[in-house]
């Protein structure tokens, strides 16, 4: 369109400029016309031949029979040509050829009497004007280069702007169409965007958006899936493994009760060992099948002496010093499922203990603050995982360890979450921790206070 515009205003103005030339070379006869018809000097041939210097036309002198009265040795036949009686009416007509060249003809008749370079003549005289047809095509050549220059470099110049907006405009567009493209087929990579902030950069920000939402929403779907096909295996292979392991712990009590004397100590161990093995069952099930905390009365610090009884054999075998640190709260009371809570520290346990190693330490405290509730921090002599896992820490799936499932952080989270609790990972001086926190039961005082505030 814009060249087209372009165009059209050269062509108009070239138009516009030949048809002011044609209008100037008619003022132009005209005007000559007008002052030889309104002189008193003689029409001598001189005369007529400083009027053609002038205007570049012919002109010359007939009397009432045809004849030449005064020209400038004009020998040649000359057009029959109706003279028009005043200068207004004075117009170029259409081209004649006359010796070889051709002219625009026009005829005037002059004042009575008049005076030529021939002598006097009482009749009528008429002056002929005679353009050369070519003068009047190189006037108008003249007039139309100009603007016709003008538009042919204002043509080109707007191509080449043209040519270049369309391609800053085409490449980020080609890109996003490559962009959205590779998304259908299911390749979710962003791309960078434009430098110029215009309507391109957003269209480009909210393709970007669209990969990542796309990606995130792969990512679920794929984790919903593995998650489950988790619970229908988890379903059937517990309903096997639960029967073995309350077998086993059957025979290990029949044969405690038949030998209560020998070897005490081993028997215990073997049953808490038992009694771990259950835990890690009930684990694995909550992944695949969770379900909505069954809510008693019951103390935290109740809870962490649990865990610390059942893993206390695990951190022996491995030579792990368990520290247990109860702070000043740490026996209040909470609404929450104790199996439930007792499974979340025995994972964040075990995977301490794992990543102390030999010779390391891991520390559980608990206490009670206002502002938090009960807390439990479960602290450990290891390195802690990478940089750069530390955001995925606690999605389905997400492990370091080679032999790892990535599920047991994942079901640590959603148990304190479905407590109304948090469960964050941080670096505390050169320990890692993780710690719970949970809303603590209100008193009989403020549970009755809530129920008259809702009945107000």
């Amino acid at each position: 369109m814009m060249l087209v515009a372009v165009a059209g205003v050269s062509l108009l103005n070239a138009f516009l400029a030949t048809r002011h030339a044609e209008e100037r070379i008619d003022e132009q006869v005209r005007g000559v016309a007008g002052t030889l018809l309104d002189s008193n000097f003689p029409l001598t041939d001189a005369v007529l031949a400083d009027m053609r210097g002038l205007s570049g036309a012919e002109f010359f002198l007939t009397n009432e029979k045809g004849r030449v009265a005064a020209s400038r040795s004009w020998t040649a036949k000359i057009p029959p040509i109706v003279p028009v009686g005043s200068v207004r009416e004075l117009r170029l007509g259409p081209p004649h050829e006359i010796d070889g060249t051709r002219y625009f003809v026009a005829a005037l008749k002059m004042k009575e009497p008049r005076t030529s370079g021939r002598g006097s003549h009482s009749g009528p005289l008429v002056l002929h004007i005679l353009y050369p047809e070519g003068h009047w095509r190189a006037s108008r050549r003249a007039a139309a280069w100009p603007p016709l220059a003008v538009g042919c470099a204002a043509l080109a110049l707007s191509a080449l702007v043209a040519a270049l907006v369309a391609g800053r405009l085409s490449q980020p567009i080609g890109r996003l169409r490559r962009q959205v493209n590779r998304l259908a087929e299911g390749d979710f990579h962003t791309v960078p965007l434009p430098e110029r902030d215009d309507e391109l950069r957003d269209l480009a920000s909210g393709v970007n958006q669209l990969a990542e939402q796309l990606d995130e929403m792969r990512r679920v779907i794929r984790r919903t899936e593995r998650l489950a096909l988790l619970g229908q295996l988890a379903g059937g292979l517990a309903h096997h493994l639960r029967n073995d392991v309350t077998g086993a712990r059957m025979a290990v009590q029949l044969h405690q009760r038949a030998c209560r004397a020998r070897d005490q100590e081993s028997l215990d161990v073997a049953l808490r060992q038992l009694a771990l093995t259950e835990e890690h069952l009930q684990r694995f099930l909550a992944a695949g099948q969770p379900q909505e905390p069954r809510r008693v009365p019951c103390e935290m610090e109740s809870i962490v002496s649990q865990v610390a009884r059942l893993v206390e054999p695990s951190c022996r075998h491995r030579k792990v010093d368990l520290q247990v640190v109860a702070g000043p709260g740490s026996a209040s009371t909470l609404e929450a499922d104790p199996d439930q809570l007792r499974h979340l520290l025995m994972n964040l346990v075990l995977n301490a203990v794992e990543a102390a190693g030999c010779g390391g330490w891991v520390r559980l405290e608990s206490c009670h603050d206002d502002d938090h509730g009960a807390r439990v921090r479960v602290l450990d002599s290891g390195p802690g995982p990478p940089a750069e896992f530390t955001e995925r820490l606690f999605e389905p799936f997400s492990t370091t360890k080679p032999e790892g499932v990535g599920l047991g952080l994942a079901v640590a989270r959603q148990v304190a979450e479905s407590h109304g609790g948090t469960l964050v990972y941080r670096r505390l001086d050169a320990a890692t921790c993780f710690e719970l926190t949970l809303p603590l039961s209100p008193t009989p005082q403020e549970a009755t206070l809530q129920t008259q505030a809702v009945i107000v």
